[in-house]
């Protein structure tokens, strides 16, 4: 099958779904912006933590910043996508952030209880990254939901 040299294809390609319907690409330059800044934090915050066993204490304080930099970025990316939207999006991710952190207040609690009674110390980055996965699982799913 050839394609008319005057045609285009299509950007954005449609795939088949139940009932005859389309589903449009979910991949948007906003949502590629802040898996890419979540990627991006993961990967710093994984060197942040193997940086003390491996540099020496003048270099290490310029490693453990950049996660710090790139967190901040991906704040930014997610309030650039929050000015974009509009208010029924706005008020979703909202919604998102209200969300993550009654989960947050929940599981922590809960497992405070749970090393009263001898579980292992929870370190507080672990928090961090439950907290940013939940937030950004909510977020995505009100993206995608938008479209």
């Amino acid at each position: 099958m050839t394609v008319p040299p005057d045609s285009e294809p299509d950007p954005l390609p449609t795939f088949a779904a139940v009932g005859g319907r389309g589903i449009t690409r979910f991949y948007t330059p906003r949502v590629m912006g802040i898996l890419f800044l979540l990627w991006a934090y993961l990967c710093t915050l994984f060197v942040g933590v193997m940086a003390p066993a491996i540099l020496t204490r003048d270099t290490l304080k310029l490693v453990l910043s950049v996660p710090l930099l790139t967190l901040l970025l991906l704040v930014c990316s997610i309030y650039w996508v929050y000015r974009a939207s509009d208010e029924y999006i706005r008020h979703r991710i909202l919604k998102c952030a209200a969300l993550t952190g009654v989960i947050l207040a929940f599981s922590t609690l809960g497992y405070y209880c749970l090393e009263r009674l001898g579980y292992p110390h929870l370190s507080m980055i672990v928090v961090n990254l439950y907290g940013w996965t939940i937030f950004t699982v909510l977020m995505l799913w009100v993206l995608y939901r938008a479209k």
